[in-house]
């Protein structure tokens, strides 16, 4: 075979290759998202429970249902009130609670369902979350925004902060009683957006006022 058609042949089967590597790695919802500045994870010196536990991927997540799991599962710190933080980069977004003309006037309890998420700056989308832990019995708790954290850290990031819900204006229901810790969780989202990582942390604990 001359040389110039082998060349030719090799660099076809090559691109065939990369196109099909390309198409696998598409469908994954943890892959490496490119030109995003580098992660800044929550510093030793935060996590002070054991329970606590900083889920080093990240996630795409979008409008339809996808399960995750955990490797090492999440544990219940029951004197605590515990949230799992979705971490994302602050630029694209808004809190749906700040004042903004993006975020439309709103005093009805109905409003709370979208209380915490996100708005995307870039059309004004609304990105909330929908989030359901299952625990190793099998009970699955829904988990919603009920708050939001802008790591002291990181100023670049914000978190969803998504804990058991009454309304936005009472603590946390505890989870129900069995649960030791949560296996898997599966996640949506009203609009697509990016999970830099999640931190399993206890928000509220006695001990936390008394040292």
């Amino acid at each position: 075979m001359p040389l110039k058609i082998f060349i030719a042949v090799l660099a076809a089967v090559l691109a065939m290759s990369t196109g099909c590597a390309a198409q696998q790695d598409s469908g994954n919802p943890e892959g490496r998202a490119e030109g995003l500045r580098p992660v800044i994870y929550p510093p030793t010196g935060l996590i002070k429970f054991p329970e606590e536990q900083v889920i080093k991927k990240e996630l795409r997540v979008t409008t339809r249902w996808q399960t995750v799991i955990f490797e090492k599962p999440l544990q219940i710190n029951r004197k605590g009130t515990m949230g799992l933080h979705l971490v994302v980069d602050q630029a694209p977004y808004i809190s749906t609670m700040d004042d903004h003309p993006l975020n439309p006037e709103c005093n009805k309890p109905e409003c709370y369902k979208n209380a915490y998420s996100l708005r995307r700056l870039s059309d004004g989308a609304l990105v909330r979350p929908e989030v359901v832990l299952v625990g190793d019995n099998g009970v699955e708790v829904t988990i919603r925004p009920e708050g939001q954290l802008y790591p002291s850290f990181d100023k670049h990031s914000m978190t969803v902060a998504l804990r058991t819900f009454k309304d936005v204006n009472s603590p946390s229901p505890p989870f129900p009683k069995g649960i030791r810790s949560f296996i898997s969780m599966r996640i949506r989202s009203t609009a697509p957006f990016l999970v830099r990582y999640l931190w399993w942390s206890v928000d509220h604990h006695p001990e936390l006022y008394s040292r």
